[in-house]
């Protein structure tokens, strides 16, 4: 049975995303789950709080890019918080995947997931701070979405854009995202 793919979202920045999927992964290490997570923030800040022993030779910029069945496999990268924590880091040039462009490009990530999710008992993937085709693949890859706001106007603003954004997925080709 294939893990559960949790896409951590928000339109708002600084709200806590990178956070929360650092946190969920941290919960699950402790549980004693084998954890992968997906950086598809150009940021890079869960890459980096992840603390790779050394470099990824190949990112998330590079899985999509490619976009084959199954391909993510060779980007999966230990992490300094030891086994049992894996990543598909992130790097600046990510943000030239937030176009679309070849052949069905929203499911790109979910393609290039096959066979790899089977492998981990949780797979999260941490969202940029937009609605675009970064989060789009992260979207129509996931069964779940997990929305993250804080208290004020233009958090909940985006929040609200997020919430609509998961159930305009689960309407145009991911049934199973909740």
């Amino acid at each position: 049975m294939d893990a559960p793919v949790v896409a951590v979202l928000s339109l708002k920045g600084g709200v806590g995303k990178t956070t929360v999927t650092l946190g969920l992964a941290s919960a699950a290490k402790h549980e004693g789950r084998r954890v992968l997570i997906v950086d598809l923030d150009p940021q890079a800040n869960a890459t980096a709080g992840l603390n790779l022993p050394e470099p990824a030779s190949y990112s998330t910029s590079d899985v999509l890019y490619d976009g084959r069945s199954g391909v993510a496999v060779d980007a999966i990268t230990s992490t300094g918080w030891g086994e049992g924590v894996d990543v598909i880091a992130a790097e600046r040039a990510l943000e030239h995947r937030a176009v679309p462009s070849g052949a069905d490009p929203v499911r790109r990530l979910q393609r290039a997931l096959r066979g790899v999710i089977s492998r981990y008992d949780l797979v999260l993937v941490d969202c940029p701070p937009s609605l675009g085709e970064l989060t789009r693949n992260a979207l129509f890859a996931a069964t779940q979405a997990v929305v993250v706001t804080e208290p004020s106007y233009f958090a909940v603003q985006g929040a609200q854009q997020a919430v609509e954004a998961v159930q305009v997925a689960g309407q145009e080709g991911n049934p199973r995202l909740s």
